[in-house]
C-alpha cells in the first residue's frame, strides 16, 4: 500500500516538474517580467501605452505573490484588496489612495470597461455592500489580492469575476 502511495506521489512530482519546466520553456530572453501563473501560463505583457505602468505591477505581483489574504491586514503576514491597491499606489506610483474600496471607488474618473488601460482600477460587487478592487494588467487580467489566494493575477473572462464585475475607474 505505501509503495503504491509512493510511485503515484513521484509520478504526480514528474508531471508537476513537466509542468514547470514547460512553462519555463516559453519564457524568451529578455523576458524579466515575465510571470507564470496559477493555471501554468506564463503573462510576459504585451504591447501597451504604458509599458512602465505594467512593468511596475508585474514587479509588484512578483513582490507580493502568495502573500495570503486578510481581512483589514495591509503587510506581507496578510493584506486585504484595498490596502494591496493603496500600498501598490503609494510604492509604485506616488498616489495617496484611500484605505476603504468605498472611497477608492470615487478615486480618479470612471471609464468604459472596452476602454480600460493598464493600470487602470477595476471594481466589483461580490456581496450585497462587498466590493473589491484590483489593478488591470491587460490582455483580460487583473492583479489583486484574492480571498482564496492571496496576492493573485486573475481573469476578468473567469465566471466568477465576469458576474460580479462592476466597473472601472482611471486613476493615473
Amino acid at each position: 500500500m505505501f509503495n503504491q502511495a509512493g510511485v503515484v506521489l513521484g509520478r504526480l512530482a514528474g508531471v508537476c516538474l513537466l509542468v514547470l519546466l514547460q512553462a519555463c520553456a516559453g519564457l524568451q530572453e529578455g523576458d524579466a517580467d515575465a510571470v507564470v501563473l496559477e493555471d501554468g501560463t506564463v503573462f510576459t505583457g504585451f504591447e501597451t501605452e504604458k509599458p512602465a505602468v505594467q512593468k511596475a505591477l508585474l514587479a509588484q505581483f512578483r513582490e507580493w505573490r502568495g502573500t495570503p489574504y486578510k481581512l483589514g491586514g495591509n503587510s506581507k503576514a496578510g493584506i486585504d484588496c484595498s490596502a494591496f491597491v493603496q500600498q501598490t499606489l503609494s510604492t509604485h506610483f506616488d498616489i495617496t489612495a484611500p484605505r476603504s474600496t468605498t472611497q477608492q471607488v470615487n478615486m480618479g474618473a470612471e471609464v468604459d470597461r472596452d476602454s480600460m488601460q493598464v493600470g487602470d482600477l477595476v471594481f466589483f460587487r461580490t456581496g450585497y455592500t462587498t466590493k473589491h478592487v484590483g489593478f488591470y494588467l491587460g490582455d483580460g487580467k487583473f492583479l489583486h489580492a484574492s480571498t482564496k489566494v492571496g496576492v493573485t493575477i486573475s481573469r476578468l473572462d473567469d465566471l466568477y469575476w465576469r458576474k460580479t464585475f462592476w466597473k472601472v475607474r482611471r486613476v493615473m
